[in-house]
């Protein structure tokens, strides 16, 4: 996406029509779940991993041969952390105002368009089909383009995507979902791995459909 893939991905996630949320806003329960991407930007074909969501941000783990390793949010002091395979990090503290949105309760946050488009009770879980288009400014101002659109497939439960798919090509699904508080710690910069760098955008950097 023109995203950043951590951002992208889930920016597309839980991007919003409703007005943007506070950072550490969001009223779910927390959950992680077993993760399946497909981003260009990781490589070619399908990655596993796992994610982890919370009040305090969120967590992309990539297991096999990714560029990158992990992407982190931290939803408090809004910085936002890429893990490359080559173990350097990327911190960009200068996108708080598109990232924050993902705290908010609404399935397209950061969209102008919202669209309910269905149902899907596939897994076992109630899901709501959202399409989302139209991005607003703070999504503009990371790097999305205005012609970025997003299929997210909603639980209500979770506060939360459990799907989603961008007309970028990004898709994401989260499987094995289990409910529950997250630890601050996940959200945290790693103190260990290669040099530490500032990202100019966060749109270069790219995960969230």
């Amino acid at each position: 996406m023109k995203k950043l893939f951590g951002l992208s991905v889930l920016a597309i996630v839980a991007y919003a029509a409703a007005p943007t949320a506070l950072a550490g806003d969001y009223s779910g329960p927390g959950f992680s779940a077993d993760l399946t991407i497909r981003d260009h930007r990781l490589g070619s074909g399908r990655y596993h991993g796992r994610y982890y969501f919370d009040r305090g941000g969120y967590r992309m783990d990539i297991d096999g041969r990714s560029r990158v390793k992990a992407f982190v949010f931290n939803s408090f002091d809004s910085y936002f952390v890429s893990i490359g395979a080559n173990k350097r990090v990327d911190i960009d503290e200068d996108k708080s105002g598109a990232l924050s949105m993902l705290f908010d309760d609404a399935p397209c946050a950061g969209f102008h368009n919202a669209f309910q488009a269905g149902s899907d009770g596939k897994g076992g879980r109630e899901l709501k089909i959202w399409r989302c288009d139209k991005p607003k400014q703070e999504l503009l101002d990371a790097g999305y383009s205005w012609e970025h659109k997003a299929t997210v497939w909603y639980d209500e439960g979770l506060k939360h995507f459990v799907r989603m798919e961008s007309n970028d090509g990004v898709k994401i699904e989260l499987t094995n979902v289990v409910p529950g508080r997250q630890a601050p710690s996940l959200f945290t910069v790693p103190t260990e791995g290669g040099p530490v760098q500032a990202s100019a955008r966060i749109a270069d950097v790219e995960t969230v459909d």
